[in-house]
């Protein structure tokens, strides 16, 4: 038997219980009653949801927990920054939606399906904090792997740079003028375009990084790769003051654009 009808049958029996003793003016009685009856409410009305919410969102936090480094690698790659540094949160909105549907919803309990769709913004925005405090403690790309898409290669690069103490901005995929990362520290703004190639990187990537520094007013501009440079785009760089980096390079960044310019 549902609990929930249980209660309610009590509640309507100490009613009727409660109108007896009124028709035979029992004071005592009446308190008892009315009593019993506030208490009845509180745990049906009050105590089962509070257990029922607890539980759906311990239920939410195991499963998100067990899908951590995938939502940070996703929130690192979708969260992008517009021209004026405001964060594009609408991807990644869509992103825990699908996680939320997806994932979530089929690990729950057919009874807890209900109460996720009563609490569906508050469950979507305790798997948003989650992340981002998980994102806190640990870097989304920890390695660099050959086998990561561009985007990826992008988050990468951004985390070097967080862990080094530069406040990054990631802008977005599109239309971002030959800018993919922008760092700042210490009043030194760069710019960087990052490349994941299998060849050397020739002047198309140096002529863009040029471009994108002056439209996005950084003081010097950079572009990272995983691997090599062709002799012409070095010598462009060394024209237009681009500095040409390998991945590993990142954390001395502030040190090379400083003795770059001694």
């Amino acid at each position: 038997m549902n609990p929930i009808y249980a209660i309610l049958g009590l509640i309507l029996v100490m009613g009727w219980i409660f109108l007896d003793l009124m028709r035979n003016n029992d004071s005592g009685g009446i308190v008892f009653v009315f009593g019993l009856t506030a208490l009845t409410g509180w745990v049906l009305f009050v105590l089962i949801p509070k257990r029922k919410r607890d539980a759906l969102f311990e239920r939410v936090d195991t499963i998100t927990d067990s899908h951590i480094d995938a939502l940070i690698r996703q929130q690192t790659i979708l969260v992008r920054a517009d021209p004026y540094g405001k964060p594009l949160l609408d991807k990644w909105h869509s992103e825990i939606e699908y996680f939320l549907t997806h994932h979530v919803r089929q690990g729950l309990k057919p009874d807890q399906i209900p109460w996720l769709e009563n609490q569906r913004n508050v469950v979507l925005e305790r798997i948003a904090q989650r992340v981002t405090a998980a994102a806190r403690q640990r870097p989304a790309l920890p390695s660099m792997s050959p086998s990561m898409t561009g985007a990826e290669f992008e988050g990468f690069c951004a985390n070097q740079l967080r862990a080094c103490g530069w406040a990054v901005q990631l802008t977005p995929l599109c239309h971002d003028q030959g800018v993919d990362v922008i760092a700042e520290k210490k009043g030194m703004r760069v710019a960087l375009q990052c490349k994941l190639y299998s060849n050397p990187v020739g002047n198309k990537a140096v002529q863009e990084i040029a471009a994108g520094k002056v439209h996005q007013r950084a003081h010097f501009g950079a572009v990272v790769t995983n691997g090599t440079f062709t002799a012409s785009a070095k010598e462009l760089a060394a024209t237009n003051g681009i500095q040409l980096l390998h991945h590993s390079d990142l954390p001395q960044l502030d040190a090379i654009i400083m003795q770059s310019v001694q």
